[in-house]
């Protein structure tokens, strides 16, 4: 029953995030604001994330408030996302925007450290990738309707059904098993994971490297597709061809991770977002930017179930929150933090060809260092 609501947890939250993530730079646009102004807004909530998730998960991982950290993060950010629809006014979302970041901070990484804590338990951490398949599923339901139902006109309905998942996946948290902590843990801790690791430092470079790219894919997708004349019907569906072989690709990491190992298995997986940043330069017809899309998927079922992993492997289990918040922090952070600003920038000129040009350096450069790092740690860990 514990792997149900685990399943469940992942799936409605991504119902959330594939209703709402998509059309967050168009709905600033949307409000009148400047693309620079939309492109801050979105960094400035991968920034703060990128501050405040190491800091949450410093204090799960000291006070064992593991999943109550999950539960306050589902309500609260319930609440302040319903603030986006009561301002126009760029200084006012600047507040709100700020405040929806530190509190949604918490979410991903402690969802995932109770998932491998209950999971290491069992001794089939590896399956990781099975909890992670359901919010992948949900996510691809969620792109499909909200492309018909949102983009036109809607775009505040969706706001108001990603606070409605947020309020339902505090329920569902109550049912998750909490981890416990046997060692003590000093907040010194999660700065020392960084300084003592030579891998862990050139890891998170390349991952912020791949931030900086799924950053500008994330928020800029849905205005590439406006920009080549994309009905809402394909942009819903294109939305959610980006999932779609994350369904047999995390059902089966568990067989790619033991047949040629995490490095292989991440490297080959993530190799496909430079391919599909030089597809976006190139292609101007709606039906073909579809199928390219799919490319998407393969390479975040390597961040999100290998990676995942891999990142567990390598650091205390004690500090299994904080590894997590710094990966998704770098991921998720910093790195789309980036990607964001300077989208925002290239975005002057209303093309989105610049912004896939960037994506395409920063991605190759990031497969380079992560494939390093990888290499080094083949055996490497930090106990």
């Amino acid at each position: 029953m514990i792997r149900f609501w685990f399943k469940l947890f992942y799936a409605i939250k991504f119902v959330g995030v594939g209703i709402f993530a998509p059309y967050v730079a168009m709905y600033f646009i949307r409000k009148d604001l400047t693309n620079l102004q939309a492109g801050s807004l979105v960094a400035l909530v991968s920034f703060v994330g990128f501050i405040a998730q190491p800091i949450w998960g410093i204090i799960s991982d000291k006070y064992n408030v593991t999943r109550l950290l999950v539960t306050i993060s589902c309500w609260t950010t319930s609440v302040i996302v319903l603030t986006y629809t009561l301002t126009d006014k760029f200084e006012y979302l600047i507040i709100i925007v700020t405040l929806f970041s530190i509190m949604r901070s918490p979410l991903h990484a402690n969802v995932a450290a109770l998932a491998l804590h209950h999971l290491d338990l069992k001794g089939v951490r590896e399956e990781y990738g099975k909890f992670r398949m359901w919010g992948s599923i949900g996510f691809i339901i969620a792109t499909i309707i909200s492309g018909g139902f949102f983009f036109e006109d809607n775009l505040t309905t969706a706001i108001y059904v990603f606070s409605g998942c947020l309020i339902l996946l505090g329920f569902i948290s109550l049912k998750l098993p909490d981890r416990g902590i046997s060692s003590t843990v000093q907040w010194r801790d999660s700065i020392a994971l960084i300084t003592n690791s030579q891998l862990l430092r050139i890891f998170l470079l390349g991952i912020i490297c791949v931030g900086i790219t799924l950053g500008i894919a994330d928020q800029y997708l849905v205005v590439y597709l406006d920009e080549i004349n994309a009905s809402a019907w394909i942009v819903g569906l294109t939305v959610a061809i980006t999932a779609f072989p994350e369904i047999p690709i995390m059902s089966y990491a568990e067989k790619f991770i033991r047949k040629w190992g995490l490095r292989i298995t991440y490297v080959v997986g993530l190799s496909a977002l430079p391919i599909r940043w030089l597809l976006n330069m190139l292609v101007t017809d709606p039906n073909i930017a579809l199928p390219v899309q799919a490319l998407h998927g393969i390479a975040m079922s390597a961040l999100l179930a290998v990676g995942t992993i891999f990142v567990d492997n390598i650091l205390p289990k004690r500090l299994r929150a904080s590894g997590q918040a710094l990966y998704l922090s770098s991921l998720y952070g910093l790195g789309p933090s980036i990607g964001l600003f300077l989208g925002g920038l290239l975005m002057s000129n209303g093309s989105t060809k610049p912004l896939w040009a960037l994506s395409l350096v920063s991605g190759i450069i990031g497969c380079y260092v992560i494939n390093n790092a990888m290499k080094i740690g083949n055996r490497q860990t930090l106990e």
